[in-house]
């Protein structure tokens, strides 16, 4: 089980090359050789990155939806809009797609300064300001105290979530 971990500050060039953390390529050194996947977040402005095994079970799940539902094709089109496989390359940066990057509302040629967390089985990619108005200055919107009492409780057995 991955528990990718650690949040940087990095740039993006301007053909949209992000040099890869080298503590989270430290991370994932026994499965970075099977790739990456960079797709949208479902919640949030920001790109997340998969190691190829995690996007395995991801595409897994996916498959346990009906191809004559409706709902459930909208959502895997949905989902799947945009995800790229993505390798490392011999400098260790990574080619983010150009429209996955607007999507998270990174201008390489712009304000080309991201952050790039570690979350687990996944890793985020933020523009440097939307991080900060999500992730850092959210704290006025919420007690994090009760929203960890709140997820804590979804979790109990017998809970619905």
């Amino acid at each position: 089980m991955l528990n990718l971990l650690g949040e940087y500050k990095c740039k993006i060039d301007v053909k949209g090359r992000l040099m890869f953390p080298a503590p989270l390529r430290r991370q994932l050194e026994l499965i970075l050789h099977h790739g990456l996947v960079v797709n949208r977040d479902i919640f949030e402005d920001c790109l997340v990155i998969y190691p190829q095994p995690e996007w395995d079970k991801v595409n897994k799940e996916m498959s346990r939806l009906s191809r004559y539902n409706r709902k459930h094709q909208l959502f895997q089109r949905k989902f799947m809009k945009g995800a790229t496989h993505v390798e490392l390359d011999g400098s260790g940066r990574v080619n983010l797609p150009s429209l996955l990057l607007e999507h998270a509302g990174i201008n390489a040629k712009e304000d080309n300064e991201v952050i790039v967390s570690g979350l687990g089985e996944k890793i985020e990619i933020w523009s440097k300001a939307r991080y900060s108005q999500s992730v850092l200055d959210d704290a006025e919107d919420f007690d994090f105290g009760d929203l960890a009492e709140e997820v804590r409780r979804d979790l109990e057995p017998g809970s619905e979530n």
